[in-house]
């Protein structure tokens, strides 16, 4: 997954350019949160227990945000009650404003990867459906192969792809009635393909959202054109990268 070097606009004006350092921000997002899960108040035992840092490194973070003025130590029964202050709520907010920025953008994520896998054959027989195939040709504009691309990638990436669809441009191949048979709408998104041994060879495809399928979960299916698997040579586990593109 690679991370796009946005280029901000002047009229971002909410766009805060203050720093905080890594270990302040890690900390102050921590206490916040607990806070928020056990009712307001947080000690730095419990801190220790969902934080997996040492005890003594966790003190003395918390001694650097009391004296930078980030945060009160009140005396409690639980070895004290640990409050943050509006400068560290203030320093929250800006970094929040700024991910909500980054997160609503087209997307934060230019490309992603993963492993070949074989599928079972079904996308053959469903691109060949002729009112599928129909579909295909003039909503994506191509005929595509008989086939699927399934590449498989890691469960993080998988999730933050998900949540990043919404922010893609969609084409919905509707489903119909086939006899006793339903079939599903198909979503799909206009993606580049390309392998790590032929980066300068990219061909323009379309990511599949199917609702019925019987592949494992995290594989992604592309078709395109041409037979992808042919085309770049590659077998499975090979590397597979794809970018979204816009139309």
């Amino acid at each position: 997954m690679i991370l796009k070097k946005s280029k901000i606009s002047n009229e971002v004006h909410s766009l805060s350019p203050e720093f905080v350092g890594e270990k302040e921000w890690f900390f102050l997002y921590w206490i916040a949160y607990t806070k928020l899960i056990n009712d307001g108040k947080v000690s730095t035992p419990e801190l220790c227990k969902i934080i997996p840092i040492s005890q003594q490194t966790i003190s003395r973070r918390i001694l650097e945000l009391e004296e930078n003025e980030y945060l009160i130590r009140r005396a409690g029964s639980r070895g004290g009650d640990l409050e943050l202050t509006p400068k560290a709520y203030n320093q929250l907010e800006k970094v929040f404003q700024n991910l909500q920025h980054v997160f609503s953008s087209k997307s934060c994520v230019e490309q992603f990867h993963g492993k070949l896998k074989t599928g079972m054959g079904e996308g053959a027989h469903y691109i060949k459906n002729k009112n599928y195939l129909k579909q295909f040709k003039s909503k994506l504009g191509f005929e595509p192969y008989f086939g699927t691309l399934n590449v498989q990638i890691n469960p993080e990436m998988y999730d933050f792809l998900q949540n990043q669809l919404k922010s893609f441009k969609q084409t919905v191949i509707q489903g119909f009635e086939n006899g006793s048979r339903t079939y599903g709408d198909v979503i799909c998104y206009f993606v580049t393909i390309w392998t790590e041994e032929k980066p300068d060879t990219k061909v323009p495809g379309a990511l599949l959202l199917i609702q019925r399928t019987s592949h494992k979960p995290f594989v992604c299916e592309f078709i395109a054109e041409k037979c992808l698997r042919e085309y770049f040579s590659i077998e499975d586990d090979d590397e597979v990268l794809f970018e979204f593109r816009k139309c």
